[in-house]
């Protein structure tokens, strides 16, 4: 039986005295490995923990900005929020927009609401980031344009080191729609900081240039090629709403050449694993088959993806020293 006081004792212990190094989380840049593994060791407890109730925020209150749907991101933000005892507001729709309001101004009207934190996701790349010096709450990107997603980076590390234990000298092949895909701009960052070998397997046309240069990685334009050996398969949808369809021939041509079936996972070592951010395009990027496989770790990525964004808010709604901001 779970023994949530003692839970709570071994997270506080093992936090210690740990402050994360910066007061918004835009990049994976901006951490360095020991505070991944700090991160992790947080998120573990925080799992362990599920959806106990805590008061660890009791008191602050976290705006969440979505300028974009969502369904995993927002919904675990939110969750996570309320689980900490945090007054948790949706404070994102297109109307500022629409009715030509800068975000700037949104962002300074959110706060003066003084709230600790606010997650925001947006179609525009670099916006977290410019918006974050313009208020005292720490900010969180949860997702800008086809730049960065911090946080799903994060729970997708949690989630492979967890199961090989560490990912130095471990291949990870990343199949899919690089060119339009945030979650592969954090992702590849992350893993090169852990040192995996990052193999990306995807059509000339939805690749970004000079991908092996400019990420480290290794590119291979034969999914079977790059599938070789692999611990895990990263699969990546394609971005329709961002002009991914008019980079490919058609849909079907796409799937025969870059669909991971179950032929094609079995090319990849014998203990390896399937991952997926989702939303998942079944028999796309995908065989309907291979997502309830157990090699399959697709719902582990949302339930570790809740355990990354508690200790995230934590971190950053209790950080001792205060954040500095511009006014307009």
């Amino acid at each position: 039986m779970m023994d949530k006081k003692k839970l709570l004792t071994q997270l506080k212990a093992t936090r210690g005295d740990y402050q994360i190094p910066c007061h918004d989380l835009v990049s994976i840049d901006q951490l360095t490995e020991n505070d991944c593994e700090h991160i992790f060791s947080l998120a573990r407890i925080f799992r362990t923990l599920k959806t106990e109730k805590l008061d660890l925020l009791k008191g602050s209150s976290v705006g969440i900005a979505f300028f974009e749907s969502s369904t995993r991101t927002k919904s675990s933000f939110d969750w996570a929020g309320k689980h900490l005892g945090a007054d948790v507001v949706g404070a994102g729709s297109s109307t500022a927009e629409k009715k030509g309001e800068s975000m700037f101004d949104v962002i300074q009207v959110i706060d003066a609401m003084q709230p600790k934190v606010v997650v925001i996701r947006t179609r525009y790349s670099g916006l977290p980031e410019q918006v974050s010096q313009y208020t005292s709450a720490s900010v969180i990107n949860a997702g800008d344009g086809i730049h960065e997603h911090p946080t799903q980076a994060l729970l997708d590390g949690l989630t492979m080191v967890d199961e090989l234990g560490t990912l130095r000298g471990k291949i990870v092949t990343i199949v899919g729609d690089i060119s339009h895909s945030r979650v592969f701009g954090s992702l590849v960052r992350l893993l090169n900081k852990l040192g995996a070998t990052v193999r990306v397997a995807a059509p000339e046309t939805l690749l970004l240039e000079k991908t092996e240069e400019t990420f480290g990685v290794q590119v291979f334009y034969n999914v079977e090629e790059a599938l070789k050996d692999a611990d895990v398969i990263y699969t990546l949808r394609i971005q329709g709403e961002r002009g991914s369809y008019g980079n490919i021939s058609t849909i079907r041509e796409y799937s025969k050449a870059y669909g991971i079936s179950a032929e094609r996972f079995a090319l990849a070592k014998q203990n390896a694993i399937i991952m997926h951010a989702g939303p998942i395009q079944r028999d796309i990027d995908i065989h309907h088959v291979l997502v309830g496989i157990p090699e399959s770790r697709i719902l582990h990525q949302v339930e570790n993806g809740l355990a990354i964004r508690k200790t995230l808010l934590w971190l950053l709604a209790t950080k001792n020293e205060e954040k500095k901001f511009k006014r307009i």
